[in-house]
């Protein structure tokens, strides 16, 4: 999914704004660093924070892999639930304090999220 984001956005910058830079005498690598790269800051903020969050999300592969030592925060919030009882107060707290950080990235980074979204999905 973030290869297809990226695909498109980069798709979507006109081919033009690189070849005019080139008559105007940057090199095809000076072009991309001064003219694509900054076109694609929300291309490239969209696929990071959606990465992230994707990241974030991948639970069972670190419950299988991880070990009493090295866990990560959903599989240490697992440990709240025995086969015996689930301490729901110590649950629920846990979840709470693990989604705090991913609320706070989306709330700041929302306009990139949404422009880079619909950035490759119109064309013409």
């Amino acid at each position: 999914l973030i290869v297809y984001i990226m695909m498109s956005y980069f798709d979507s910058l006109p081919l033009e704004l690189e070849e005019s830079a080139q008559v105007d005498g940057l090199t095809p690598i000076g072009a991309f660093r001064r003219i694509t790269l900054p076109l694609s800051v929300a291309g490239m903020a969209t696929a990071g924070i959606l990465s992230f969050i994707f990241s974030w999300n991948n639970f069972m592969f670190a419950l299988v892999l991880s070990g009493s030592k090295t866990k990560t925060l959903p599989v240490a919030i697992f440990d709240f639930v025995s086969y015996a009882s689930i301490d729901w107060g110590g649950l629920m707290a846990a979840a709470t304090v693990v989604t705090i950080p991913i609320m706070i990235i989306a709330l700041f980074t929302q306009k990139y999220i949404v422009s880079g979204m619909t950035a490759g999905a119109t064309k013409g």
